[in-house]
């Protein structure tokens, strides 16, 4: 265990050493207060929050009860209304004064009372009479005589209030001696409308309401995730229970005029959340804490190992390849001569690439050079003027024109010493050798081209298609032991830059050669050589790809820059 210990601290960085240590120092005091602070305030949160609910309920309970009393008015209003008990009782000596109350009070009420109260969904009259039935407003007992809520309706007094899909309030016109008929005035309430303000309340928990029959009128989805049904309700306690496997706290409370009981159910977690003055406070001590500490290891830390960091920093970026950094401090001490023995290691480090660089390029350009002029051109254009003079006195065409682009071939490549020559010029040249080399096989190949003109106003190095198409011809198409070998040179502008293509249906080559063939030498001037000469003149702005497969044929590919022809 010690060993292990030992290890782990072995392997922190000193900025990490340092910061563990004050943390262990001050996070114990910290730790103690924190768990005091806690379990002092807590059972004060529960009574907070038990405090709350009971509050929440109280209003709730009051807010029915406003309702309930409006909708009883309302409904008192109307059985008390003169005009409402002669039309229920049909006391009416003919129908003229009967439909004159219906059009010119009825309806008009009604239409009134839905209007202002947009809780009232319908209000309605059911008779036992023999009243006429008027559109929705006065119908025949006859129709709900079957419910259960009209039979209970018969047989209470005043305003009587049920669940039948949804909250309605009924109660019974008076009956005088004389009367043997009950007739009712029947309201619905919306009841979205009418506990809107329950649900409000009730944000944080679960609340259902029952009517005095157990029935449940009224049920959010709450904080468990489900509505509550009646049977879950029955035999419930008030206080800590149990539900849908949360901790939860229950509060009851009957509404008074509706003998309704109202269940509110808030899950234990929730207790606290109005209520978090202390440990809020707690926390922020806390917090303060840990900012002091913090900022007092930030200081040590920054004092101490910053200037560490910082050649720590500059040593990153020199492993990844970023050389060109000069770094110095002015400071006296062992970081300073450090930083600065580092600085000097990294500058003479430069010169030595830049140097070891530039005599890699002159060796490459006199290594060139050497092939350009290792023949004199002079002589080599005068000596094939005399073969073709020859050649035309013999009446032969085919030395003649042999000789002619052999003539055009060294011209283009030699292109007098210089590298950059113009596009034109670099595939007129491999233009030249392929004829020579269809010339010499007895055009025992076919060659196509794909020239895009507008790629003539540019520039590139010289001598890089020819031995891509030597290789094409040499080791594709030569070895090819049946069909009719086919090379294909195209050259196109795309995306600003120039794309050189030579493409044969040669014997092709396995994936591994392919992928090493621009790194492995080979005899002569070939692909490694175009490769570097390539990378030299346009470092990363370039691509050479080699694609093949065996019996499928060759693909070779560069991209280089879009340089104008000055």
């Amino acid at each position: 265990m010690k060993r292990a210990i030992t290890g782990l601290l072995n392997r922190l960085r000193f900025k990490q050493k340092l910061f563990l240590s004050y943390l262990v120092v001050i996070i114990i005091p910290i730790l103690v207060l924190g768990v005091y602070a806690y379990n002092q305030s807590k059972e004060m949160l529960r009574i907070q929050g038990i405090q709350g609910i009971v509050k929440n309920v109280d209003t709730i309970s009051g807010s029915i009860d406003g309702s309930v009393e409006r909708y009883n008015h309302a409904v008192q209003s109307i059985v008390l209304n003169k005009t409402f008990q002669k039309i229920v009782t049909n006391d009416y000596s003919d129908l003229v004064n009967l439909s004159y109350d219906l059009q010119e009070y009825l309806t008009p009420y009604f239409n009134m009372m839905v209007m202002l109260d947009q809780e009232i969904d319908d209000v309605k009259f059911y008779t036992q009479t023999y009243v006429p039935e008027y559109g929705d407003s006065v119908q025949s007992a006859d129709r709900v005589k079957d419910e259960d809520w009209y039979q209970s309706a018969l047989k209470g007094k005043g305003s009587q209030w049920f669940s039948d899909n949804g909250l309605i309030v009924v109660a019974a016109f008076p009956r005088f001696f004389s009367d043997k008929a009950t007739n009712l005035v029947y309201m619905r309430i919306n009841e979205a409308s009418m506990f809107k303000n329950v649900a409000a309340l009730a944000k944080d928990g679960t609340v259902a309401i029952t009517n005095d029959r157990g029935d449940v009128i009224y049920s959010n989805q709450g904080a468990t995730g489900e509505r509550l049904e009646a049977g879950q309700l029955q035999g419930m306690k008030e206080g800590a229970i149990r539900i849908g496997g949360i901790e939860s706290y229950l509060v009851k409370k009957t509404v008074k005029q509706t003998g309704w009981t109202i269940y509110f159910i808030v899950p234990a977690k929730e207790l606290s959340r109005n209520a978090g003055s202390i440990i809020n406070a707690t926390l922020i001590v806390i917090a303060g804490c840990i900012v002091i500490v913090l900022i007092m290891i930030w200081m040590f830390s920054k004092t101490m190992i910053r200037r560490i960091y910082a050649l720590n920093s500059v040593m990153k970026r020199v492993e990844i390849g970023d050389l060109s950094i000069r770094i110095r401090s002015e400071s006296k001490d062992e970081i300073g001569e450090l930083t600065n023995r580092f600085g000097s290691m990294l500058a003479r480090l430069n010169d030595l690439i830049d140097e070891l660089f530039r005599n890699k390029i002159v060796q490459k350009e006199a290594e060139f050079k050497a092939l350009q002029w290792q023949m004199n051109p002079h002589f080599l254009y005068n000596t094939l003027s005399f073969i073709n003079w020859k050649a035309l006195r013999s009446d032969d065409a085919d030395i003649s024109r042999v000789v002619t682009t052999l003539s055009k071939f060294y011209r283009t490549g030699l292109n007098r010493g210089n590298n950059m020559i113009p596009v034109r010029d670099e595939l007129e040249h491999v233009k030249s050798y392929i004829e020579i080399i269809q010339t010499m096989k007895d055009h025992s190949f076919d060659v196509e081209y794909d020239i895009d003109e507008a790629v003539f106003g540019h520039t590139t190095i010289n001598f890089i298609l020819q031995p891509l198409a030597e290789n094409a011809i040499m080791h594709g198409i030569a070895r090819k032991e049946s069909g009719r070998g086919l090379l294909r040179i195209s050259a196109k502008l795309s995306n600003g830059k120039v794309v050189f293509q030579v493409q044969d249906n040669g014997i092709g080559m396995p994936l591994e050669t392919a992928n090493t063939l621009l790194q492995n030498d080979s005899s002569g001037y070939g692909m490694k050589n175009v490769n570097e000469r390539l990378r030299l003149k346009y470092s990363s702005d370039y691509s050479f790809t080699v694609e093949s497969a065996v019996d499928r044929g060759t693909q070779m590919s560069i991209v280089i820059p879009a340089y104008l022809q000055s």
